[in-house]
């Protein structure tokens, strides 16, 4: 490649890598009263050790899962982790779902991937034994006792988001185990920085052509 064209493709690069570096998961406040709330995984989660060696000991509860406005259009990763419920579940996001019989021991299942972009992300919960869902948007409860709710963390680097079930069916318990879900955001970046190479090379192109 010419060098006079191989930098303004890194620099458009490293624009690229900069962006990707703020953005990410984020969880936002759905407006309501309290709002979201910071709470300690539940001793009577059963997968609590196994979330611990994930780095996980905490989750939010009250809010909504969003991509930061800053996120390039990229890939979710849904991957199934264990389930603690006498009711069958199911996690869906876009065209991706996953369908728990009950309970399932604590081991990676991959439920496929989805487009991403920006903006809050819409997955929904079911419990599909009595017909009852709740949507990203819907997850308001912030305490003990709720019908229903999602436990979210996200990892610091915004690239990882884990979501904890609660369908309140035995005598509401709120250990929030009976799906645990995590998503990976990733951008193609490869992808993309070759097809602005491409594009740079077309332009240089042209104005060797123009200069002749």
């Amino acid at each position: 490649m010419n060098r006079k064209y191989f930098a303004p493709l890194a620099a458009v690069g490293a624009l690229l890598i900069a962006g990707a570096a703020n953005a990410g998961f984020v969880i936002m406040d759905n407006g309501g009263a309290p709002l979201s709330v910071i709470s300690p995984i539940p001793n009577n989660n059963d997968f609590r050790a196994e979330l611990a060696a994930a780095g996980v000991d905490q989750f939010n509860l009250g809010g909504s899962l969003a991509l930061s406005a800053d996120s390039l259009p990229g890939v979710f990763d849904v991957t199934a982790f264990g389930s603690e419920a006498g009711f069958v579940n199911r996690f869906t996001l876009g065209a991706t779902s996953f369908t728990t019989p009950g309970n399932l021991s604590w081991l990676p299942r991959a439920a496929g991937s989805t487009a991403a972009s920006a903006g809050m992300v819409d997955f929904e919960f079911c419990a599909l034994t009595i017909s009852s869902c709740l949507n990203n948007a819907q997850n308001t409860d912030t305490v003990n006792g709720s019908f229903q709710s999602v436990g979210m963390w996200v990892s610091a680097d915004g690239n990882t988001a884990w979501l904890l079930w609660d369908d309140s069916g035995s005598d509401v318990d709120d250990n929030h185990d009976d799906l645990i879900i995590r998503l990976t955001y990733r951008v193609p970046e490869p992808a993309t920085l070759g097809l602005l190479g491409l594009g740079l090379l077309g332009v240089g192109a042209m104005r060797r052509k123009r200069t002749a």
